[in-house]
């Protein structure tokens, strides 16, 4: 299957082409001044009678960090691009122009990519925009994806790594991944149609107790290396959040719409002349047949049994999508749990006692108990109460 550009609106190309080509320019310089608590926020609604649909997906997780570097197979050249854990939606551009690099060492003709998820549509994307064919190769298109199942938050360290396992230079590498995708996300916010947006996050605590468990393993943390360039943050009054908390502290976080977003990427790479294919592949030797010379492995988990990668550990995430309350968008991190409330639902997330949460598991069945439980808790944190019980 193979969709053309001619049924995509081109008016929309000037406007995505602009933000896009502007990742190119100055970097965007982040306020230096602390944000301004606006008051209560509107009540989150948590009923569970808005329950859409419960999500589960398996974030590709590698304990040295994602694999983004090129592999001779023969004739073939192969770029790795998997393996990011949480933080795949956060980092896409910093990697795709990492890609882009080791493509253009040796200019090649044709590019297959293999996957459509975020990482892999940035990825083929950026290629187009040189003027490279490009056809992508997914057995799930974007909205299939697991990338489709995502938070939609502003998360690049999330399970990205362990200290134990990462090469010295790790921490470099991500903050120049980092630093270039806030950029160009940046060039996305103020669109008529949001695919990014920057939306409050409001951290509660009931006491000065820790705020999660020890965990087993030593997740990487590398979040205060781009402190400089991220909105400051404050807390609040605690006669001023409106929460049934003793302690709030908010912040602007990025949000990524993402349906609009993914929406948006592929109107531009399918105007800059890219193509799309459903495919499954099944063994390597499948993936070596493909006509093209480079190839751009962006299959998550998929790479496991693809090539060979027996590093990747599959950390299970589930997401509640609850009905989207107009004119409301924040998100709220309490306890164990997390409601986001974006342009396309609130989402509700367990994230556990501590980042070991979902490690190793790879089943992706919905958990009915686990929604309940983490509603419950979110639920707990507004005076109003949900309109109605579970």
């Amino acid at each position: 299957m193979s969709i053309a550009p001619s049924l995509i609106d081109r008016r929309r190309l000037f406007t995505l082409g602009a933000g896009l080509a502007l990742a190119s320019c100055a970097e965007p310089q982040a306020s230096s001044q602390p944000v301004l608590s606006s008051g209560a926020p509107t009540p989150l609604d948590l009923s569970a009678s808005r329950l859409m649909r419960i999500t589960v997906c398996s974030r590709p997780f590698r304990p040295a960090g994602p694999r983004l570097e090129e592999e001779r197979l023969g004739e073939k050249r192969v770029i790795h691009n998997y393996g990011h854990g949480g933080a795949g939606w956060s980092l896409t551009w910093g990697c795709a122009e990492e890609v882009l690099e080791l493509a253009m060492r040796e200019r090649p003709g044709d590019v297959a990519v293999i996957g459509a998820g975020a990482l892999g549509l940035a990825s083929a994307l950026r290629l187009a925009e040189e003027g490279l064919p490009v056809t992508i190769y997914a057995e799930d298109f974007p909205s299939e994806s697991r990338s489709a199942r995502a938070t939609g938050t502003w998360s690049p360290d999330s399970r990205i790594s362990l200290d134990t396992d990462i090469a010295p230079d790790f921490g470099d590498r991500w903050e120049r991944w980092a630093r270039k995708s806030y950029s160009v996300h940046q060039h996305f916010v103020g669109l008529d149609h949001q695919p990014v947006e920057f939306t409050p996050r409001y951290r509660l605590r009931d006491d000065e107790g820790p705020a999660s468990e020890p965990a087993e393993r030593s997740f990487s943390h590398f979040y205060r290396r781009i402190s400089d360039m991220l909105p400051l943050g404050q807390s609040i009054d605690p006669a001023a959040h409106g929460f049934t908390t003793a302690k709030a502290y908010q912040e602007m976080s990025m949000t990524f719409n993402v349906a609009q977003y993914f929406d948006d990427l592929m109107t531009a790479y399918l105007l800059r002349g890219g193509k799309i294919q459903r495919r499954r592949f099944d063994a390597a030797e499948e993936v070596m047949a493909l006509p093209q010379t480079l190839i751009v492995n962006c299959t998550g988990m998929g790479a496991k049994a693809l090539f060979d990668d027996n590093s990747l550990v599959p950390v299970r995430g589930q997401i509640a999508w609850l009905a989207p309350q107009p004119g409301v968008q924040y998100g709220v991190y309490y306890k164990n749990g997390t409601a986001l409330a974006r342009r396309d639902g609130i989402v509700i997330q367990d994230r556990g006692p501590n980042e070991d949460f979902g490690y190793g598991i790879g089943e992706e069945t919905p958990n009915q108990a686990e929604f309940e439980a983490t509603l419950a808790t979110m639920a707990s944190c507004f005076a109003t109460p949900p309109s109605s019980a579970i």
